[in-house]
């Protein structure tokens, strides 16, 4: 099978990985190209996410990344974990 998880950062990158460590093939999407480039080089720009883990899913062809999101064709299922902005219009909270 072959997930797309949209969105790299503190929580999409290491899900991505652990995804890919399970045997799923992740297509990781990202909006920044300097993001997609540094983790399809095997470099981590998260820091306790080593680049040794993402070196390793990515050799191994389980985890790739790309900001083509017309690739989401490609996977069975899609994860997003992006950031959801909040201001004074908006909080994590119920109004009551």
């Amino acid at each position: 099978m072959k997930t797309a998880i949209v969105g790299l950062g503190y929580v999409g990158l290491p899900l991505s990985l652990q995804f890919a460590k399970s045997g799923v093939t992740v297509l990781g999407l990202d909006i920044d190209p300097a993001k997609v480039d540094a983790l399809n080089q095997g470099k981590s720009y998260i820091k306790h996410v080593p680049s040794e883990a993402v070196s390793e899913m990515v050799k191994t062809g389980a985890f790739s990344a790309s900001t083509d999101f017309g690739r989401i064709k490609e996977v069975g299922a899609v994860i997003i974990c992006v950031p959801t902005p909040l201001n004074k219009n908006a909080s994590r909270t119920s109004p009551t």
